[in-house]
């Protein structure tokens, strides 16, 4: 896949969303996932899994991760199920599969994103290794796996 402008995209989408343009960060983000999706697609019928050290690839799962987010908050349940399921599969980085297996529990489990966040997820810590992600979790999560 070629000319991908997913990390641009993404980055103007933050970039807007910082300045309160809801038109333009709705705009940047509707690119931007376009892109990221047909890469999601494209990933899935080849059985392949995103190549994290790829800058368009990695911002595509952080545009995707965003969208599961987004999914959550309206209530979309069973599409963020099955989305967060397929991306564990998709990535093949354990901290990151670790995290989406980890959004499909809190999902499953049907609390909300504002519970799932102040319960379960470490918001003091910025991953080393995954700063755009939220993919640290308290040792509570473990409730989660049972």
């Amino acid at each position: 896949m070629e000319n991908l402008q997913i990390k641009k995209n993404y980055v103007e989408f933050r970039n807007a969303l910082t300045k309160n343009d809801r038109q333009a960060a709705e705009e940047a983000f509707r690119k931007a996932f376009e892109d990221a999706f047909a890469l999601y697609q494209y990933k899935l019928s080849n059985n392949e899994t995103f190549n994290l050290d790829n800058e368009e690839e990695l911002f595509a799962v952080v545009t995707l991760f965003d969208n599961l987010i987004g999914f959550w908050r309206e209530g979309m349940i069973d599409e963020a199920i099955a989305f967060a399921e397929s991306m564990v599969d998709l990535v093949d980085s354990p901290k990151l599969k670790e995290m989406f297996k980890g959004y499909s529990l809190g999902l499953q489990s049907g609390i909300s994103l504002d519970e799932f966040m102040r319960e379960y997820v470490d918001l003091s810590k910025v991953d080393e290794e995954y700063p755009q992600f939220l993919c640290n979790f308290k040792e509570k999560i473990k409730e989660l796996i049972g």
